[in-house]
């Protein structure tokens, strides 16, 4: 994404379960050495936790299988226990997207969505190797940067940085692969004590569930994929593509309003105005730092806008002001587009990505694809460059033979999309589908990178785990899931005002 180490985390996606009752009667040794959960640790410093009664522990799993003399790597593991004292034996496993993304550090934003489950089912987040707290793979050097110092990157010095960091994780990196990701699992599974399990996964999560049931079909009771990445998704080749749908139809639904239309004229025509704008001369961006509230100056060129509005539309909500500030932007006014920096620098989303684990699952798996399609561009920039050049010295894992072969399983599947998803759009879940003989797919008109949080997306999730099925109404219920009204400048206003 774009020529900078920091542009290119924002790849990932977010945009994601404990014991039976019988279970979580025994004594800590009766689960396995490998199994001791304790209540998880807080600093003083640590928000209160959104879940009260949460239990975490390492399980330690060998880095290669092969090869034990190689030595373990400590897996850590989040468990919610079921609120009922009568719970059902399998749990909920909710894996983390990214690349990159740590399941246990996402969890508290998915407490709502995971509440109805968790009466009767405990909910296990799992730190696939690499992320989290199981050995992360971060890049040193410009990880812990945030959007105010993009415009130091050149293509070279980004280069520079993902060379050393392939060169720190050049012994664990052909190591985190997903095939490596489904052998912890298991081991995690079995030293829980779990017979069998559902399994949750969202965004590059659902690659993970999706191999994890190929190979250990007999344990899966149900399995719900949000937002799907197959391995066939070649993500390098297939990110511009993903981005130009669903900014068509942001902007189609903007010309089909007359307010919106009158008010910001076509949304993607001013999006490819402000890029060749940019491409020519970069805009400095004088903003007040989030943290310290200090003025802060930022070099905005095409590279990070493209980056940045990509971003944007992978929130539903983001979306809304896409319109409008895109408008200001063509009409030479930056200062909605300093707000945005400002608000995303606030945030936490850089800091848990680990970029080195992405990079080595994506190189490994991804970028080696056959027959790949060309790359696009998006607001005349070549996602795939920068990424594509990093993986030629990449430290690479092996696959097995089958990996590029479809999935093929009878296990109940509930395949999510959203239409506007800019990332891993509705095809991907078709073409799964085809080869799953008990699967639902459903699309929410209105939904970006992720459905479950939207809408009656948890109801979704929570009435196919708990009964394998989806009555009328559910089946129903996604086409409420309708595309937000862009933001009118009239209404800007009156939420300004409404503030304390």
């Amino acid at each position: 994404m774009g020529n900078g180490l920091r542009t290119l985390r924002l790849l990932g996606a977010v945009l994601m379960a404990g014991t039976c009752a019988a279970c979580f009667e025994n004594k800590p040794e009766e689960l396995g050495s490998n199994a001791v959960l304790t209540s998880c640790e807080r600093s003083m410093d640590d928000p209160p936790p959104a879940v009260n009664g949460a239990q975490c522990g390492v399980i330690s799993v060998p880095i290669d299988e092969a090869r034990p003399e190689q030595g373990t790597i400590d897996v850590f593991v989040k468990r919610w226990p079921s609120i009922s004292a009568i719970s059902e034996p399998d749990p909920v496993f909710v894996i983390a997207g990214g690349p990159g993304q740590s399941a246990t550090q996402v969890s508290d934003s998915l407490s709502q969505a995971f509440f109805n489950l968790r009466k009767k089912r405990d909910i296990v987040f799992v730190d696939q190797r690499g992320t989290g707290d199981s050995s992360p793979m971060h890049c040193d050097g410009g990880e812990e940067d945030t959007l105010a110092v993009l415009h130091k990157d050149t293509r070279e010095e980004t280069l520079n940085l993902l060379r050393q960091c392939a060169d720190e994780h050049r012994n664990l990196a052909p190591f985190v692969t997903t095939p490596y990701a489904i052998a912890d699992l298991e081991r995690v599974r079995q030293a829980l004590g779990y017979q069998h399990v559902n399994l949750w996964g969202a965004s590059y999560g659902t690659r993970v569930v999706l191999e994890y049931v190929r190979r250990h079909p007999t344990v899966v009771r149900s399995a719900v994929v949000d937002g799907l990445a197959p391995v066939e998704l070649a993500l390098p080749f297939t990110m511009a593509a993903s981005a130009n749908r669903a900014l068509q139809k942001i902007s189609q639904q903007c010309r089909q309003s007359s307010e919106c239309s009158e008010r910001y004229g076509d949304p993607e025509r001013n999006a490819q105005r402000v890029a060749a704008q940019l491409s020519q001369q970069p805009v400095t961006l004088d903003i007040a730092n989030p943290l310290t509230a200090q003025p802060q100056t930022v070099v905005l060129d095409v590279e990070k806008f493209s980056s940045l509005i990509r971003m944007l539309m992978y929130d539903r909500l983001a979306s809304k002001v896409l319109p409008h500030l895109l408008a200001s932007a063509a009409e030479g006014d930056f200062a909605l587009l300093g707000e945005t920096v400002s608000q995303l620098m606030s945030s936490n989303i850089f800091a848990q990505l680990a970029m080195g684990m992405h990079f080595s699952v994506v190189c490994s798996e991804d970028a080696r694809i056959a027959n790949a399609p060309s790359p696009e561009t998006f607001l005349t920039v070549d996602l795939s460059d920068l990424m594509l050049e990093a993986c030629n010295f990449w430290h690479k894992g092996q696959l097995p033979e089958d990996y590029y072969q479809p999935v093929r399983s009878e296990v109940p599947t509930l395949l999510l999309s959203g239409e506007r998803d800019p990332v891993t759009p509705p095809v991907w879940a078709e073409k799964v589908a085809e080869h799953l003989s008990n699967a639902i797919v459903l699309v929410a008109p209105g939904a970006h990178h992720g459905v479950t949080v939207q809408g009656c997306g948890s109801a979704l999730v929570t009435q196919f785990i708990r009964d394998l099925l989806l009555t009328e109404e559910k089946l129903a219920c996604v086409n409420d899931i309708q595309p937000l009204a862009p933001y009118l400048k009239a209404q800007i206003a009156q939420d300004e005002e409404a503030l304390p």
